[in-house]
């Protein structure tokens, strides 16, 4: 085996630096060697920083490897978001179930994403929710019950040119996806 002594030691030989990756010590050493995007003795950023208590990576992934690792919040739909949490997966999985205050009530934003049982009439409200968020909401009774247009707030039901307040049968199932934080549209088993 080898040893090789230096301060950098370049990986690529492209023109264009931020396709070449560099080992390196800082300036002032710390006892870290860092792995950086750019050319030998130019790097523009640390990928990965290893030391004596552990491995860090940056950039979409963050934190220690021998700790918590944590995923950057990346906006949705852009060549950027490559990083789901075990959380987040599972959440796809299943519906969560809860239950709004006395069987009824009106939809808050810890709803969103969920499936909302209740026994009694339900708000959607204007201006708590952003696009593309979804509500589930099942009328776990044996009566119909209203699900309520709050004030501001247009509610749709799916295929008709029909705004309001709608009728949810006993046992059915509606999805309300918002279309902005004042227009939702709703569709499921036993709407009217």
């Amino acid at each position: 085996m080898s040893t090789v002594i230096a301060k950098n030691i370049q990986i690529g030989t492209s023109g264009t630096a931020a396709q070449n990756f560099t080992w390196y010590q800082p300036a002032t050493p710390d006892g870290t060697v860092r792995l950086g995007v750019g050319n030998s003795g130019g790097t523009t950023g640390d990928v990965i920083a290893v030391n004596s208590s552990g491995v860090t990576v940056t950039g979409v992934i963050s934190g220690t490897l021998n700790s918590t690792v944590t995923a950057t919040t990346q906006a949705a739909k852009t060549a950027n978001t490559t990083i789901a949490t075990t959380a987040f997966v599972d959440q796809l999985r299943s519906l969560l179930t809860q239950s709004t205050a006395a069987g009824g009530g009106t939809l808050v934003i810890g709803d969103r994403g969920t499936l909302v049982a209740v026994t009694a009439g339900v708000t959607v409200p204007a201006n708590i929710f952003a696009a593309n968020d979804v509500v589930t909401i099942y009328n776990n009774s044996g009566s119909n019950i209203t699900i309520t247009q709050g004030a501001s707030m247009t509610l749709r039901q799916v295929g008709t040119a029909n705004t309001g307040n709608r009728t949810l049968a006993q046992r059915g199932l509606v999805t309300v996806v918002f279309i902005s934080a004042t227009e939702a549209v709703i569709s499921g088993g036993g709407l009217t």
